[in-house]
């Protein structure tokens, strides 16, 4: 598989700027850390403080009797969406939660690869390192130097990483100064 197989055409500066619209942003601040803090699009936000809403006026209603019904709702749309089955999902908190239910949940081995870059989350890093430790697994973590000029870049030097021996790729990512 080559870089140009895995990437999509960036967006446009004027697609760019319609989508920024779309947030509550301060005008002039480029906002990038969704992961952290989350600024949501117009829309989200609308649906979300109409929940925030339901919820404060009748909270045993919704979490302790609409709550599993309309989670799975949720799931079974977004399944539709992603072309799979509802029980193939779940909702986790956060991406470190959420990887850390992979990464307790994969079957690895003396052999096995868990392959990241040095961008890889720290906390999911450590998981990773942890996991591997426990079950003989090799964690490795491949350089992505910075400039990075193309999404194909970073791409083609991940895929460098790839063996027969690589179980998973983790691309949870956030470039911080390493200590």
């Amino acid at each position: 598989m080559t870089a140009s197989q895995t990437c999509v055409k960036p967006a446009s500066r004027d697609e760019l700027a319609e989508i920024g619209r779309e947030f509550q942003i301060w005008p002039g601040v480029v906002f990038l850390n969704h992961g952290s803090y989350g600024a949501c699009p117009r829309p989200v936000f609308e649906v979300y403080q109409q929940w925030q809403r339901e919820l404060e006026a009748n909270p045993v209603e919704i979490l302790g009797r609409r709550l599993k019904p309309l989670l799975a709702e949720a799931r079974a749309r977004l399944a539709a969406f992603l072309g799979t089955h509802r029980d193939n999902l779940v909702f986790v908190p956060n991406a470190t939660t959420g990887a850390n239910v992979v990464a307790r949940s994969l079957e690895l081995g003396p052999g096995d690869e868990v392959l990241a870059t040095d961008h890889e989350y720290g906390a999911v890093e450590r998981t990773w390192r942890f996991v591997c430790e426990g079950t003989g697994a090799r964690y490795v973590r491949r350089s992505v130097p910075l400039p990075v000029t193309s999404r194909e870049e970073i791409v083609e030097r991940v895929l460098e990483g790839v063996t027969e021996r690589t179980k998973l790729v983790s691309t949870v990512t956030s470039r911080l100064p390493r200590r």
